[in-house]
């Protein structure tokens, strides 16, 4: 997810109209001191990380909130790349993770960027645990790596808030306006009946808020410049490999690890070692 600052009109009182009245500058919003983020910002990872403990084991936080950040990283350092920065990684306490932006892509294609750069790059989280588990021969280091692929390849589910939808929105918005929001809608529909079914309670929260959210204001994305003929397979290209890169990770990691995917929930992540 990212913010985009919001600036307000000046009102200038009707009654007033006979004098002109110069608009005041807008006021700079007062940041927080490093100090005081970074203080935040260590209690929210901490918050994070214990929630997650409880139902996933201290292997899960770690790997759940080590690759959270890569995530965020990915999507921080295109943002910035894109000019749509400087962007700065915010942990949300029992929810994730957010990379803001200070301005929202002029155009879909940038968007798509920066929306799988999150995905590509957070894999990078998975190599410390594939090598645990080759240096020691313990195969239950792999479910770490199992944690970090899964957490990747469900945010690629186009289901607002999620980076999927940011990322295959636009292609399915070129095919027709309405598609993207019926798509995005009915995944989220399917998305939340998984995480209830499986007692995912806060997962199916945000999923549903997502895409009430996404339906009201017309789309998952603020608006900016389709994609063009030549992006669009490009952009659809991207998304399909970032998909089958989550997906060999998770699938890997899992059969090493002994998981079972037919018993997997977002609250049980760490039962099977």
């Amino acid at each position: 997810m990212a913010e985009v600052p919001a600036t307000e009109p000046v009102f200038v009182s009707p009654w007033a109209a006979s004098e002109p009245v110069a608009p005041e500058a807008p006021a700079k919003p007062v940041r927080p001191s490093a100090l005081t983020e970074a203080f935040w910002g260590l209690v929210s990872t901490l918050l994070l990380a214990g929630w997650i403990s409880l139902w996933g084991g201290w292997l899960a936080a770690v790997a759940l909130v080590g690759g959270v950040f890569v995530h965020e990283f990915g999507h921080m350092m295109v943002i910035n790349r894109l000019g749509c920065g400087p962007s700065r990684i915010r942990i949300i306490p029992f929810f994730g993770g957010a990379a803001t932006l200070q301005r929202a892509p002029e155009s879909d294609i940038k968007g798509v960027l920066i929306a799988l750069a999150g995905p590509a790059f957070g894999l990078v989280a998975a190599v410390p645990f594939f090598l645990l588990a080759w240096q020691t021969g313990k195969p239950g280091w792999l479910a770490g790596a199992f944690y970090v692929g899964a957490l990747n390849l469900i945010n690629l589910a186009p289901a607002a808030p999620l980076d999927g939808a940011k990322a295959l929105g636009p292609a399915l918005q070129r095919i027709h306006p309405m598609f993207e929001r019926v798509i995005v809608t009915a995944v989220a529909l399917a998305g939340l009946a998984w995480a209830l079914e499986r007692g995912s309670w806060l997962f199916g929260a945000v999923i549903g808020f997502g895409a009430l959210r996404a339906f009201a204001a017309g789309g998952a994305r603020p608006p900016a410049r389709p994609l063009s003929a030549l992006e669009w397979p490009a952009s659809v290209g991207l998304y399909l490999v970032v998909v089958g890169a989550c997906a060999a990770v998770t699938l890997i990691a899992a059969h090493g690890a002994g998981i079972g995917l037919g018993q997997f929930s977002l609250r049980g992540l760490g039962a099977a070692k």
